[in-house]
């Protein structure tokens, strides 16, 4: 059976990685002020990494950005522009283990 990919998932499973998927979703998205609030939101909603994004739909994008499409399209753009998109596989990624989660019992 065949699946799409985008072309960021091709370059994904094509190169060692891209710095920008372990990267917290607040700092990536600081430059731009205007994704600041959905970046919270995003976080507030357990995606708290850009790598989380990545894997995440423009429809759930736009839902958590209070129904605006022009808002998640923005930050999709940001994504496009790190080499990354939405509705990414990324094969072999693992959300970073923050240093207090290690501590967790």
């Amino acid at each position: 059976m065949y699946s799409l990919h985008s072309d960021a998932d091709w370059r994904w499973a094509r190169s060692s990685r891209n710095p920008f998927v372990d990267q917290d979703i607040v700092s990536f998205c600081t430059p731009s002020p205007h994704l600041v609030e959905l970046a919270f939101t995003l976080a507030d909603h357990g995606h708290t990494h850009v790598g989380d994004v990545a894997r995440l739909g423009i429809y759930t994008l736009t839902d958590l950005s209070g129904g605006d499409p022009r808002l998640a399209e923005q930050l999709r753009l940001r994504l496009q522009r790190a080499g990354l998109d939405l509705d990414m596989q990324l094969a072999g990624w693992q959300r970073p283990v923050e240093p207090c989660d290690s501590f967790a019992e």
